[in-house]
């Protein structure tokens, strides 16, 4: 069964990217949203099994920061890998303290650190997947 992930972003060239790169790795459906008010009413609906969250959106006054924000208040257990250009390490600071998996800053590495971080996050789940069969 595929896995469901959200992509909420509004750059054309790095949606185009990830959707490849998930249809390449296989085992997942994307759902790509370039506003984040529609992405938010869907989390709200569903479950996927990750979200990856950009931090420059096109909607006057609310960055990633205020949808990471929303999306840990509605599904805290929901994975996020955070995604911008942005360099600022007050930045990184910020959402890690939030609660993301991962922050990936969108270079020429970047699908090489995303692949990275979906890599870590399977482990993870398989740890508690063994955890959870064991002592469940």
């Amino acid at each position: 069964m595929d896995k469901f992930v959200y992509i909420i972003d509004d750059d054309p060239v790095y949606l185009k990217f990830m959707k490849e790169h998930f249809k390449r790795l296989g085992g997942f459906q994307t759902e790509i949203f370039e506003n984040g008010d529609e992405a938010l009413l869907k989390i709200k609906q569903n479950r996927p099994y990750l979200i990856i969250l950009d931090n420059h959106l096109k909607e006057p006054n609310k960055s990633g920061v205020y949808y990471l924000k929303n999306i840990i208040t509605i599904k805290p257990r929901i994975p996020v890998i955070y995604i911008t250009a942005d360099t600022d390490p007050e930045l990184k600071k910020q959402v890690e303290q939030i609660g993301v998996n991962s922050y990936i800053i969108k270079d020429q590495s970047f699908l090489v650190y995303l692949r990275t971080a979906l890599d870590d996050l399977q482990t993870q789940s398989a740890k508690k997947s063994f955890f959870k069969k064991l002592f469940g």
